[in-house]
Parts: structure tokens; C-alpha cells; sequence
């Protein structure tokens, strides 16, 4: 199956590995479009998994970290990235509960993503500390995490412990700001992602994902155009949204922010 996924990332580009994840993904990469900033900045993907969006910083001119704590993503995206010609770009395996260890290695940077992560993680708050003290002055964290009231895909389920499932559904808006602005962050945006029809898409992706994976792909493929309705069609729906998305500003002098 790898050895498939490189191959197309290595015929048609790094944007093959957007049509390999499910439409979800798809859908948090559209929105980082819109909030990140190209050029010669410095980008760090805190939970970066097999490093897809690290990746789409590299070739839009930001030098970027990724870091997971998982080996297998991490060989997995520096494979990538080299099949996708990018330099500008470095994988690191560690783990983000100990992200305070790293700052030094580090350094502070111009942007932040962090995308599907805090929901596995029981000291959120910390993160979110630890994620801002990492950024300069006017810099940004764009994250993204379910929805609190989102209705489950199949499959979803919470873990009573951090064994790399969901801690917890979800957040809402009011609860990411809260935090954000606890830790020196005055948030900027706040929307949600990933609609009825990506949710629909995804659950495909998951039900004919148990009989092949390659087949769920080949299914579900063609499919995706209709994700250009989601927006529109969730509201007429009044269904709730997969995901939340938030960017969040550092504001005042460079300096830590309020410890817990």
C-alpha cells in the first residue's frame, strides 16, 4: 500500500497524499490555504502524523518543522518530502506532552500548525501553553479539532487513556478562545470545517476501507467533486460540522506565557 502511495506522490506530486487521506483532510487543507502564510517564514506542525501539510508549508517557501511522536509517520513523511523534492524541511519524533523540553531545539516561530491532535492529549491547556511560548510576537497558531457536537463517524470512539485515540469529542469555539486567550493568544478566526457531505464521504471511506484499502479510494475518488456542496448543504441540513478551526494571534513582548 506504501509502496503505491509513493509511487502516485512520486508521478503526479505531494498533492496525491491530500486524495490518499480521507475527505476530511482534504477539507483542513483548503482552510490552511487561507490562513497560511507563504514565503520565508518559519512553520512548525506540532502532531504533523505522515506530514502532508508540513509538506504544503515547504513549497510555499516556509522553512518547516514537523514533529510526531509516532516513527512509523515520521519515516513515512520524510520519504515524502523527499519524493516531492522539498529541502526546506525537517521531521522530528518526539512527543508534544514534552514539548517544553524542545524549545531550545527549537527555536520560535512565525507560524503554528496544529491540526487534529488536542483532542488526544488529557493536558490540553498545556499544549496550548507550550505551543504559544513557541511563537514570536505577531505570529500565529492555526488549529484544528472535532467539533464538540459533531455527530460520530464510524468508528470514532473515546479512550480513557493517551494510548493515541480521542481523549475527548470535541471543543467549541468559546472553549478553544478561553484557552487561547489564557495563553497570550487573541484569536482571529474561528470556523468550522468539513460538512455532511465530507462526513458521508469519510464514513464511505471507512465502511469499504475494512474490505480494501485501495478500493475504498477508487470508490470514494470521483465522489469527492461533490464536496464543492458541503458548505451549502450542511446549512440547508442543519447539520453540524466535523471540525472547528481557529487562528489565534501572540500578542505583547516575547516572553513566556502564564504558566498553569
Amino acid at each position: 500500500m506504501e509502496k503505491i502511495e509513493n509511487l502516485v506522490v512520486r508521478l503526479v506530486g505531494w498533492k496525491a497524499l491530500l486524495f490518499y487521506a480521507d475527505p476530511c483532510v482534504f477539507d483542513r487543507w483548503k482552510w490552511l490555504q487561507h490562513h497560511l502564510l507563504p514565503g520565508p517564514l518559519r512553520t512548525f506542525d506540532a502532531g504533523c502524523g505522515s506530514g502532508v501539510f508540513t509538506i504544503y508549508a515547504s513549497k510555499i517557501g516556509n522553512q518547516s518543522i514537523g514533529l510526531s511522536f509516532e516513527e512509523k509517520y515520521i519515516n513515512k513523511a520524510r520519504v515524502q518530502a523527499r519524493l516531492s523534492g522539498v529541502k526546506n524541511i525537517e521531521f522530528i519524533k518526539a512527543d508534544l506532552r514534552e514539548l517544553h523540553l524542545l524549545s531550545d531545539r527549537l527555536g520560535v516561530f512565525d507560524q503554528i500548525i496544529c491540526f487534529e491532535t488536542i483532542e488526544h492529549i488529557l493536558d490540553d491547556k498545556k499544549v496550548i501553553r507550550d505551543l504559544s511560548n513557541l511563537l514570536k510576537p505577531g505570529g500565529k497558531l492555526l488549529l484544528t479539532t472535532p467539533f464538540k457536537y459533531y455527530k460520530h463517524l464510524l468508528g470514532d470512539k473515546i479512550s480513557e487513556v493517551e494510548d493515541g485515540g480521542h481523549v475527548r469529542w470535541g471543543y467549541t469555539h468559546k472553549e478553544l478562545k478561553d484557552m487561547f486567550n489564557e495563553y497570550g493568544l487573541d484569536v482571529c478566526v474561528q470556523d468550522y470545517i468539513s460538512g455532511y457531505l465530507s462526513q458521508q464521504l469519510t464514513n464511505l471511506m471507512r465502511i469499504t476501507g475494512k474490505v480494501n484499502k485501495i478500493l475504498a479510494r477508487v470508490i470514494v475518488f470521483p465522489l469527492r467533486v461533490f464536496q464543492i456542496f458541503d458548505r451549502p448543504v450542511t446549512k440547508l441540513l442543519k447539520y453540524p460540522f466535523h471540525c472547528v478551526g481557529i487562528v489565534g494571534v501572540k500578542h505583547g513582548i516575547n516572553k513566556e506565557a502564564k504558566m498553569i
